[in-house]
C-alpha cells in the first residue's frame, strides 16, 4: 500500500507547479480577532503541505520620513502572527454559510483549539480547499505524512 500512496502522490504532485499541494487566497480575520467586523477581514494567501494550512504574511519594507523638524522616524508596518493549522489539530473541515461571516464561500476548520473560518475566493476554489485538507488529514490519519512530505519537497 505504501507504493499505492506514493504513486497517487506523485501523480497529483506531478500536476502541481508548487512546492505546496495548495496554494491561493482567502480572506480571514485577524488572528487575535476571529469574531472581527467584516470589514477587518483581509485577503491573504495561504498554503497548504503535509505539515498545515500556513497564512502567509507579508511583512513591508520599512518607511524613512522627515518631519517639519528635521528627525527622521522610521515607520514600519510589521505582523509577526499569522493563522495557522496544524494537520493533526483538525477534527473536521466544512464548508459553511454563517451570517456572523463575511459574504461569500465560507470554510469552517473545526481543530482542537477551536473553530478557524476562512472565506474562500469562489465556491469552487472552496471545493479544491476542502477536498486537498481532507487528502492532507486522510494520508496523516493513516501514517503516511512522511511519504507525502518527501514527494513535496523532493
Amino acid at each position: 500500500t505504501l507504493q499505492v500512496y506514493s504513486s497517487a502522490l506523485k501523480l497529483v504532485c506531478s500536476m502541481l507547479h508548487l512546492p505546496h499541494l495548495k496554494e491561493g487566497n482567502m480572506t480571514a480575520p485577524p488572528v487575535e480577532n476571529a469574531i472581527a467586523l467584516h470589514r477587518d477581514w483581509k485577503r491573504t494567501e495561504f498554503f497548504l503541505n503535509h505539515e498545515a494550512l500556513q497564512q502567509v504574511i507579508k511583512v513591508e519594507q520599512k518607511q524613512v520620513s522627515r518631519s517639519l523638524s528635521g528627525t527622521i522616524a522610521e515607520v514600519t508596518n510589521e505582523e509577526n502572527s499569522a493563522i495557522r493549522v496544524e494537520i493533526p489539530d483538525i477534527v473536521s473541515v466544512s464548508s459553511c454559510a454563517d451570517l456572523t461571516l463575511p459574504p461569500g464561500a465560507g470554510l469552517c476548520i473545526d481543530t482542537t483549539h477551536g473553530p478557524i473560518f476562512l472565506i474562500a475566493n469562489s465556491w469552487e476554489s472552496l471545493n479544491g480547499w476542502l477536498d486537498a485538507i481532507r487528502l492532507v488529514y486522510t494520508i496523516y490519519a493513516r501514517g503516511k505524512t512522511d511519504v507525502l512530505a518527501s514527494i513535496i519537497t523532493s
